[in-house]
C-alpha cells in the first residue's frame, strides 16, 4: 500500500503545480482578502442555506425568502473577484472530476482483468 500513497502524493503534486489549480488558489486567496467580498458570500450561503433547510424540513418557502437569494445572487454574480473565483473553480473541479474518472476506470478495468 506504501507504494499507492507515494503515487498519490506524486498526483497531488502534479495537481497543485497545474494551472487550473494555481488560479483557482489565487483566486480564493483574493476573495478571502476581500471584505466585501466575504461578506456577500457569507449572504449568499446563509440565504442559500436557510432555503435549503426550509425546503428539507417541508417548510414553505417565502417569496420574500426568494428575492433575497436572488438579490445575494445578483451581487455574487456582479463582483468580480468571486466571479473569477468562482470560474476558477468550475475548472478545477472539472478537472479533480476527469482525474477521479481517469482513476476510477483504471481501478475498475483492473478489476475486470484481475484473475477470479
Amino acid at each position: 500500500m506504501d507504494d499507492i500513497i507515494a503515487h498519490a502524493r506524486e498526483l497531488g503534486k502534479k495537481i497543485a503545480a497545474h494551472p487550473r489549480c494555481a488560479d483557482f488558489m489565487v483566486a480564493a486567496r483574493a476573495v478571502a482578502a476581500d471584505k466585501e467580498a466575504q461578506e456577500i458570500l457569507k449572504a449568499y450561503q446563509d440565504q442559500a442555506g436557510k432555503m435549503q433547510e426550509l425546503g428539507s424540513s417541508g417548510k414553505p418557502i417565502e417569496v420574500d425568502d426568494k428575492h433575497k437569494l436572488a438579490e445575494c445572487q445578483a451581487k455574487v454574480a456582479s463582483h468580480e473577484k468571486l466571479k473569477e473565483m468562482m470560474k476558477h473553480q468550475a475548472n478545477y473541479v472539472e478537472m479533480m472530476n476527469r482525474v477521479s474518472q481517469a482513476i476510477d476506470e483504471a481501478s475498475q478495468a483492473a478489476a475486470q482483468d484481475a484473475p477470479a
